[in-house]
């Protein structure tokens, strides 16, 4: 919630200046990058007792405009996954392809936008570690760590990504843009057990337009 006020807050100040520029800030393919707060679990029948883990996401995209109010967004994200389930934290790192469409739903004297985001994305496994903590009061082992859990999980994600976002414009070269995403993941994310991935995604971006 603190980070959520911060960004908020921020957001506001943001907005507060970007009304001395009357930019023009949509039509333009823009190259950003980002990073922002990741909030993984799973789902699937095996799922009953994951309790979320908190983690980062780091990144880089390029929105297209496509209509006058449709653009395609591509993007590549470094994101933290994972869960905690009877003791065991399972951590996962993933790299994140994403093509999502993004439909402006409100824009405010050209300056600022709303939108929303939807599409496909396929994610690939590149480090997993797990972790096991003995519940208080168990005399047996007090921990133990595995560094690779490679062979428990499956390399390879396809998921469906959605969520809202809003851009605004800071200077004719610069913007700046925050974003609440959700992924589901499609695919089982571990090999003998019917779990699969769930994350919650806030980032903050700055945005570099290129074209007109």
């Amino acid at each position: 919630m603190k980070l959520l006020h911060q960004f908020i807050v921020l957001m506001g100040v943001i907005a507060l200046a970007a009304l001395h520029y009357p930019i023009p800030i949509f039509g333009q393919t823009t190259l950003a990058i980002r990073g922002g707060m990741s909030r993984a679990t799973v789902g699937g029948s095996d799922a009953k007792l994951a309790v979320a883990l908190i983690g980062i996401t780091l990144g880089a995209s390029a929105t297209i405009p496509i209509q006058e109010k449709f653009s395609l967004q591509l993007g590549g994200d470094y994101v933290q996954k994972g869960y905690r389930n009877l003791g065991f934290t399972t951590n996962v790192d993933y790299i994140e392809l994403s093509g999502l469409g993004a439909s402006r739903l409100a824009s405010f004297e050209n300056q600022a936008s709303v939108y929303m985001l939807v599409g496909p994305s396929v994610a690939f496994n590149t480090r997993c570690g797990a972790s096991f903590s003995s519940p208080a009061g168990i005399l047996y082992s007090p921990g133990i760590s595995v560094s690779d859990c490679g062979e428990g999980t499956n390399s390879f994600d396809f998921g469906i990504t959605g969520g809202v976002g809003a851009e605004m414009a800071i200077s004719e070269q610069l913007t700046f843009s925050v974003n609440l995403l959700y992924t589901m993941g499609l695919l089982l994310a571990a090999k003998e057990a019917d779990i699969k991935n769930r994350t919650l995604i806030l980032r903050a971006g700055v945005g570099f337009p290129i074209g007109k």
